[in-house]
């Protein structure tokens, strides 16, 4: 959601007391009255409210449906498997404001991501270090990312990443998950899908990575993703594989050359059509 990755982006808790004046900055809140204050908020630094563990909460979202405003709202799941029914009631919240999901792809998370699609959602996968089970159901929302017509909004990391092939300057991995720690700053906040805490790494960080991974002969150094990636798969686990990644990306770079044959074939046949015009 961040258009600008030169800035860094602030996350704080609802209760804190203390908000930037002149720092853009993302609220994270957990209650129904913390939800309906930050509805009604009118800082031009609030840049999204993040929202946790209120899906199931019929009421917040019945009140949040009356608000109409500009600020978006990123609806965290934790277990989309369970939580994914809960997503109708954001249909009517939709229609008033700017709504993300954002979801760990824990087992069973297709299901979440073919409902939201159906709702029109932009959908924000988190994976982190993806098991083989996952990596199969990666697999499955990919092509349906790809080749189903009910996809009409963004799908990440899917949807960037194709972007980037295409070259779109989205910056790598690290910035389309919304996890460099040098942009996306989290300050007393424990996020187990979030970026790195601030606290507890130091400026550079995404940099320092990878010349670690680089320098400790990683698989990153032959990878022909690594401009894209920057090491972020090998985070937390150095030692992890990357094979099952790469398939994925290596599905996207077809994707993408289907889109450019495309598009030679339009742009060659665009004269002639011309021609036809009296």
């Amino acid at each position: 959601m961040l258009e600008e990755a030169d800035k860094s982006l602030l996350f704080l808790e609802a209760g804190n007391e203390n908000y930037p004046d002149e720092t853009p900055f993302v609220v994270i809140v957990r209650s129904q009255d913390h939800l309906n204050r930050w509805l009604r908020a009118s800082s031009p630094f609030l840049q999204w409210i993040q929202v946790e563990q209120l899906l199931d909460e019929k009421d917040a979202w019945a009140e949040a449906a009356q608000v109409p405003g500009d600020i978006p709202l990123d609806i965290i799941l934790s277990e989309p498997c369970r939580e994914f029914s809960d997503l109708y009631r954001l249909a009517d919240v939709a229609a008033v404001r700017d709504v993300r999901i954002s979801m760990p792809p824990a087992t069973g998370f297709f299901k979440a991501v073919r409902l939201g699609a159906s709702l029109g959602l932009p959908i924000r996968l988190l994976p982190l270090q993806p098991s083989p089970e996952t990596l199969r159901e990666l697999s499955e929302t990919l092509d349906f990312y790809l080749h189903d017509p009910m996809v009409e909004a963004p799908i990440e990391f899917f949807h960037s990443t194709l972007a980037w092939m295409r070259g779109a300057q989205v910056g790598s991995l690290w910035t389309i998950f919304e996890d460099d720690p040098d942009v996306f700053v989290l300050l007393g906040v424990n996020e187990p899908h979030g970026p790195p805490n601030a606290e507890d790494f130091p400026r550079g960080f995404v940099s320092g990575w990878l010349e670690k991974l680089l320098h400790n002969g990683a698989e990153c150094a032959n990878c022909p993703w690594q401009t894209l990636c920057q090491g972020h798969f090998k985070w937390p686990d150095p030692t992890y594989s990357c094979d099952g990644v790469k398939r994925l990306f290596a599905v996207l770079r077809s994707a993408d050359d289907d889109i450019g044959l495309d598009l030679s074939a339009f742009e060659a046949q665009t004269p002639l059509l011309g021609s036809q015009v009296p």
